[in-house]
């Protein structure tokens, strides 16, 4: 099925109150397990990219793997950009072919200091024009997450700032910070949904949950019911990479030593450390799917 853009699918989903998962992809594995986990469900799905994938690999390399692997399914998807942290990356990806783009103006590129409000509302509205004019959704945001293992309760969104920056900027969607924090709580989160009801009633756009790895499925429940239409999962997907990466490992090197005992040559097979991850990623991906509600609401 050919691209869409993720205002198409939370458009859907926020009018009906379920969430669309948006899954991070880093490789060739974790963009099959994330695509063929949607397919199996009939799920809606937005697959999305980092800009630290500029660290890893060029991004029209795996953009073009991921839309090969879009083309084989008839569920669909839209292929987003996390977190852009400046114009200039925003606009590589766009050129890349994207559907959604996500502008984080709410801090400086260095991803740790926080920008101005008027700032913040500056970059993304200009963010706005260029994607609007191609068709492409854009996602926002205000206030701050809580960074790796940290809960900042400090900058959670403002609901009145929160209206003025959708009013000024335009976005078709909104991510905002509630309680819950990039990568692994270090105690039990605690999410605003007085907050989530309060920005949704006055922004009457879909919002998005960054950080749902870790927050407790009731809560997430709830968030979905007062406004969440998109929920990101990146670490979740980790850890079921890094656990089935460890027990094929362990297995391999059993079987080596047997291999050693009967005087046998060692097998080194990639392939049999990487499909097990891969298996295990589409498990985890599966269980969110069914969390959020997206199962069997593809178009």
């Amino acid at each position: 099925m050919s691209l869409v853009t993720s205002k198409e699918l939370v458009t859907k989903a926020y009018a009906e109150r379920y969430a669309v998962g948006a899954f991070n992809a880093v490789n060739m594995e974790s963009a099959q397990a994330i695509i063929s986990a949607a397919a199996q469900k009939r799920s809606p799905l937005i697959i999305q990219v980092t800009q630290t994938t500029l660290n890893y690999t060029e991004p029209d390399e795996l953009a073009a793997l991921i839309k090969v692997l879009i083309d084989r399914v008839d569920v669909p998807v839209a292929l987003h950009l996390d977190h852009g942290r400046t114009f200039e990356v925003v606009m590589r990806f766009l050129k890349l072919g994207f559907t959604s783009v996500m502008i984080d103006g709410s801090l400086q590129p260095d991803g740790k200091t926080p920008r101005t409000f008027e700032e913040n509302v500056s970059i993304t509205r200009k963010v706005v024009e260029a994607a609007h004019a191609l068709g492409v959704t854009v996602e926002g945001e205000v206030g701050t997450l809580g960074q790796i293992g940290t809960e900042d309760r400090a900058n959670l969104t403002d609901p009145d700032e929160a209206a003025r920056f959708v009013e000024q900027t335009g976005v078709d969607m909104l991510a905002v910070a509630i309680g819950t924090t990039h990568g692994l709580y270090r105690g039990t989160p605690v999410i605003d949904i007085e907050r989530l009801k309060a920005i949704s009633s006055k922004v009457g756009i879909p919002l998005v949950m960054h950080g749902g790895t870790g927050t407790p499925d009731d809560a997430v429940k709830a968030a979905i019911a007062s406004g969440i239409a998109k929920v990101n999962i990146d670490t979740q997907i980790r850890i079921a990479f890094f656990d089935a990466v460890r027990e094929a490992v362990r297995k391999t090197e059993a079987e080596h030593a047997e291999a050693e005992q009967k005087g046998e040559p060692k097998k080194y097979d990639i392939r049999k450390i990487l499909a097990p991850a891969r298996e295990a990623m589409k498990t985890a991906i599966i269980d969110r799917i069914e969390l959020f509600g997206s199962a069997g609401k593809a178009l």
